[in-house]
């Protein structure tokens, strides 16, 4: 297949900015060349992109797909006033109650929305403490239906007692061990260090030692978490293929540990806004060296509107309109596809010769000049509000035209509207 006729973002070495080419996707569902400019024959291969705008699929590093069922719930009694509340009063609430349909139709909604929006490559983070067992089973099938690419994990916590601890562990192994050749990975979840004891993270570590997952974890998200990155070096959990969530009440030496074991760190502006729970020093990781990328955690599926946040809340955290262009910008576009890339094994996120096809196209045509010196405002003001009008992944149409081609939408959201949640 042949993509002709768009301008293309390659975000290649060079991130050169083609005014008018062609992209060439191979039959293993990976590009052969982004040339310009050309004029390939017209063809039952060749697709007329009409000038709209070529770029790699966003990638979402940390979410939780069943979140999507938790849209209007109304909770009885007073508004949790702090983090933990809104743990207990919701969130805990919400995954103990989840059936194998809520966390099948939750996901497939979740990445439907996902795909619709751009996103080629989904990092999920699961709990359902009474349908543990075979979990990671549907929400990969629900990956694979879509046809979306993505890593699944299940979240090992002590909250619920030792014996769903247990579940949890054996959860992770089973889907670990499995052999896969598919568009999802697995990781090792755990929930968070102020969820879990000392006996149960040594029981993680001991369990994947064979397994050499990379664990994905919640860390400092709100106070009730600091020192956590200490604890968590000391038992063993932080590697080069450690995901650790939101780091918002990190010290300095603590971003030291994170840069040293090579940790990957994933900024969730939206959600720490949303539980007021404060948000991480970006330029500080940034500094340090930290590997940084971005995630939703449940919010908008639309990583547009992580990166926008993530640049806002920068501003006006350190009071200063110079900030965080840099850091939103390589958060977004470098760090995620670097992550996945160390973590899971896989190139995508730039359009070069070899990379995997996950690609987006988009109604963005430009009413200034746009080139790799000004890239940034046009992200930013222009190209994250434009529609989406196909998503490609592994060279495989994931929507055309707008719509979904693997699943039937209107079907999915009945089903869900009938889920008892």
């Amino acid at each position: 297949m042949i993509l002709t006729n768009a301008r293309i973002l390659t975000f290649d070495a060079q991130n050169r900015v083609l005014d008018n080419g062609a992209v060439e996707i191979r039959d293993d569902g990976t590009v052969g060349q982004a040339l310009w400019p050309v004029n390939p024959r017209p063809g039952p291969d060749v697709i007329d992109c009409h000038g709209k705008l070529l770029m790699p699929a966003l990638i979402n590093c940390h979410t939780h797909l069943y979140s999507t069922l938790a849209r209007g719930i109304t909770l009885p009694g007073p508004a949790p006033k702090n983090f933990p509340q809104i743990l207990k009063k919701l969130w805990w609430r919400l995954d103990r109650a989840l059936t194998p349909d809520d966390i099948y139709y939750s996901a497939l909604a979740g990445l439907i929305e996902s795909a619709k929006n751009g996103v080629g490559t989904v990092i999920d983070h699961h709990s359902s403490p009474t349908a543990c067992a075979g979990s990671l089973d549907l929400i990969a099938q629900a990956f694979h239906e879509v046809g979306l690419r993505g890593a699944v994990c299940y979240e090992t916590s002590d909250r619920n007692g030792p014996r769903q601890a247990l579940e949890g562990i054996r959860e992770n192994v089973r889907f670990i061990e499995r052999k896969r050749n598919g568009l999802v990975s697995p990781a090792f979840g755990l929930h968070a260090s102020f969820t879990l004891s000392d006996k149960t993270l040594r029981q993680c570590v001991e369990a994947n030692q064979s397994l050499g997952a990379g664990f994905h974890i919640h860390v400092a998200e709100d106070r009730c978490d600091a020192g956590a990155v200490k604890r968590l070096r000391d038992l063993g959990i932080l590697d080069e293929r450690t995901l650790a969530a939101h780091c918002v009440h990190i010290s300095a030496a603590d971003r030291k540990t994170l840069a040293r074991l090579r940790v990957n760190v994933i900024h969730n502006p939206e959600s720490n806004c949303n539980n007021a729970v404060g948000t991480a020093d970006l330029p500080a990781l940034f500094r340090q060296g930290v590997l940084t990328g971005l995630g939703s955690d449940g919010c908008s599926p639309r990583m547009w509107d992580a990166f926008k946040t993530a640049f806002y809340v920068q501003k006006l955290r350190a009071r200063d309109p110079r900030v965080a262009y840099a850091e939103a910008y390589a958060a977004a576009f470098l760090n995620n596809r670097a992550i996945v890339k160390k973590v899971f094994g896989v190139d995508i996120g730039r359009i070069e010769t070899g990379a995997k096809a996950d690609l987006i196209l988009v109604d963005y045509f430009p009413p200034t000049p746009m080139s790799s010196g000004n890239l940034f405002g046009h992200l930013l003001y222009g190209i994250a509000n434009a529609p989406i009008d196909s998503l490609i992944v592994d060279g495989r149409y994931v929507v055309k035209d707008k719509q979904c081609v693997n699943v039937d939408e209107a079907r999915i959201a009945a089903s869900t509207h009938t889920l008892h949640l």
